[in-house]
């Protein structure tokens, strides 16, 4: 990945601009050291963290550049309690097999 800015727990896109989101194949995960991440969910913060990224300093995401990309690991549908109960329990417990893993890229 080049320009990697950012690891987060779903698509979030807080700039108006033009994105390109792709989904990566099962079991392609990206270099992720010292990449800082904004994810709260414990399970999947544990995830990224074991992967190499490192918390960011701020909970804020400010969004992306052009040219630059941002890793999501948000939980496949089907797989969270959101349908449920409406969000995502921070006690939901996740494997990296129940995340996807998808690459925001902002082009304009």
């Amino acid at each position: 990945m080049k320009n990697l800015k950012a690891i987060l727990s779903t698509t979030v896109l807080p700039l108006d601009g033009v994105y390109c989101v792709e989904t990566l194949p099962h079991g392609e995960i990206p270099n992720l050291s010292g990449v800082p991440h904004y994810i709260g969910h414990p399970d999947t913060k544990e995830i990224v963290e074991g992967l190499g990224a490192v918390p960011a300093p701020t909970k804020l995401f400010t969004g992306l550049d052009v040219g630059e990309q941002a890793i999501c690991f948000p939980i496949q549908q089907g797989k969270s309690n959101r349908a449920v109960d409406g969000f995502t329990s921070p006690h939901q417990n996740v494997s990296l097999g129940d995340l996807q893993i998808r690459v925001i890229t902002r082009l304009e």
